[in-house]
């Protein structure tokens, strides 16, 4: 009696499985609700904002007249903006045609008659480009496109360049030629 039992609840659970494949109920059909997609595209005009590092010191100091947001690339685009690298360190400022803010990367793309400059105590060190790239995690501005480099009876023009702003140090390569006059430290003849 027992194996007969067994067996016929079997031989039912099947008949349920072929009877719910062959005739599913209406509910697989159902339309789940949709949510309101949350990426949207903006246009702010008289831009400024402050990026601070996770120790809280002024890591960009941006502004511009336009800044448009683009939700599927995840960029915004800077018109003509004014910037000022590092203003509590490096002290780099500038402007450049436009600068394109990689949300992801934590990067600030730079483009288009580029000029970068630092003053220091002999003049101002000037860097003309194309294209910059300001690294904020790495700490680093890079050029990978040709770069003009001029300061008070001096001048370098590379391929291409990397500054370290931690450092201080301007590294050059790939077709680097210049005139370099370094200011004196000591007293001269």
């Amino acid at each position: 009696m027992r194996r007969s039992l067994v067996l016929a609840a079997c031989f039912a659970l099947v008949l349920v499985f072929l009877v719910r494949w062959q005739f599913p109920d209406d509910r697989s059909t159902r339309m789940l609700p949709s949510l309101p997609d949350t990426r949207f595209d903006y246009t702010l005009t008289d831009f400024s904002a402050l990026f601070r590092a996770p120790d809280g010191t002024v890591e960009l100091l941006i502004s511009g007249p336009r800044l448009e947001h683009d939700s599927a690339a995840r960029v915004a685009t800077v018109f003509e903006p004014a910037f000022h690298i590092e203003p509590e360190g490096a002290d780099w400022q500038g402007h450049a045609d436009r600068a394109l803010l990689l949300r992801e990367a934590e990067e600030t793309v730079l483009e288009g008659n580029v000029v970068l400059i630092h003053g220091d105590g002999d003049g101002e060190v000037r860097i003309t480009a194309d294209r910059l790239h300001h690294h904020a995690r790495a700490r680093t501005i890079e050029s990978v496109s040709p770069v003009d480099v001029q300061h008070p009876g001096s001048f370098v023009q590379a391929g291409r360049a990397v500054l370290r702003l931690d450092d201080d140090i301007l590294e050059f390569s790939d077709h680097v030629q210049g005139d370099l006059h370094p200011g004196r430290s000591g007293p001269g003849p």
